[in-house]
This record gives structure tokens, sequence and C-alpha cells, in this order.
């Protein structure tokens, strides 16, 4: 894992935030391209995503998809 120099956030790469959420790559960059997951750049072009933004998104996942489900209660 590496230390984030400029944010002072702990950054992941694409592979290891990928593990961390429990999705694929390709899933990642999708939410990224899509704007719907932060994502920081090194000066090489790569990837690299801050641990606290990726429990923000998950927690955001984790509501919509409990606002879609169909109250059972009745």
């Amino acid at each position: 894992m590496e230390q984030g120099t400029e944010t002072g956030r702990r950054l992941l790469s694409v592979g290891e935030a990928a593990a961390y959420v429990g999705v694929s790559t390709a899933s990642l960059r999708k939410w990224s391209n899509q704007g719907l997951l932060r994502v920081y750049r090194t000066p090489g072009g790569q990837r690299r995503y801050a641990v606290e933004d990726l429990d923000e998104f998950i927690r955001t996942m984790l509501v919509h998809a409990a606002g879609s489900t169909p109250d059972r209660r009745s």
C-alpha cells in the first residue's frame, strides 16, 4: 500500500482497491470514468484510490441497494 504524499491519505493501486471493495479492476475503472468514485493519478498516469473514498462509496452503494429493495413488512 502506498502513502499519498499530496493528499496525506492512504492510497491504493487499482488492484489493491478492487480487492478492498471486492470487485474487479474493470468495475473500479468504470465507476471512476463515470465520476462515481474519486480517483487520484500518479505523475505516470496510474490510478490511486483513497481508502476513505472507497469506504464512502461502499456506504453509498449499500444505501442505494437498501432503498431499492421492496418493503415486505405489509
